[in-house]
């Protein structure tokens, strides 16, 4: 399976700097499926169509390259499929997605298919439940260490609920404080078990020219502290993605 999700606290962002990230050579999709509306088509300077909603009503067979043949190559060379950008339409693209979208990209290896599914949606989304990796985003409080732990709780269902349908779960952290890596490491492992967690920086400038912003090279960007962890990110779900779908991956390494 080649679906990666992400989900939790900025996962647009996350999402695209992900993708941003990976390896140059792999062939790669990011497809917005946020039921709440979507924002890539703006952050990329696209006309909202074709979205997720043209490939459900379009495609009728589920085949790639008539999905492929409705997605778009970014600026900045990331290939996109973005969701429309009202709650309804969004709402019912990513829910008609399943019988369609989905099968296609859960059973292919490649493209990889990093998929932006939104916050902690109260409803099942079709492309989580079928993703090989859940890269679960969790923004640390600096209110208060009682205010981070109590979001550290919530992290752990959030982790346990993202397990229980998809092969493997990636946690990444936003913010240094009040817990460090290692202390989340040890708080999900007596919650959920071993999860491996990747540091993710504050990083305003490289959030804010992933959404949009001009005036900032690609090499710059290319030096952010977003960037230059969200290529640990990478890493660590290429790991696990190439685990699931080898179980003798493991002890091949």
């Amino acid at each position: 399976m080649s679906i990666v999700a992400v989900t939790g606290d900025a996962s647009t962002t996350t999402s695209v700097a992900l993708a941003a990230a990976w390896a140059s050579g792999d062939d790669l999709v990011l497809v917005e499926a946020d039921p709440s509306g979507g924002d890539a088509a703006a952050w990329f300077d696209m006309p909202v169509e074709p979205s997720l909603s043209s490939v459900v009503t379009r495609v009728l067979d589920g085949a790639w390259p008539d999905i492929e043949r409705l997605t778009r190559l970014a600026g900045n060379g990331l290939r996109v499929l973005p969701a429309p950008s009202s709650l309804a339409e969004a709402t019912q693209a990513v829910d008609e997605a399943a019988r369609t979208v989905v099968p296609v990209l859960s059973a292919m290896r490649t493209p990889v298919a990093i998929v932006d599914v939104g916050r902690h949606a109260p409803l099942p989304n079709p492309f989580l439940g079928a993703a090989a990796i859940t890269v679960v985003v969790h923004r640390q409080s600096t209110q208060s260490a009682r205010a981070a732990a109590v979001r550290l709780q919530r992290l752990i269902e959030h982790v346990d609920r993202a397990g229980r349908s998809t092969s493997s779960v990636v946690v990444a952290v936003i913010g240094a404080e009040p817990f460090s890596i290692a202390e989340i490491e040890r708080f999900l492992a007596d919650g959920v078990g071993a999860t491996p967690v990747v540091g993710l920086p504050v990083d305003e400038l490289a959030a804010a020219v992933l959404a949009g912003r001009t005036g900032v090279s690609a090499k710059r960007l290319g030096r952010l502290p977003l960037i230059r962890a969200a290529r640990d990110l990478a890493v660590s779900v290429d790991r696990s993605l190439q685990a699931t779908a080898d179980p003798l991956w493991k002890t091949a390494r």
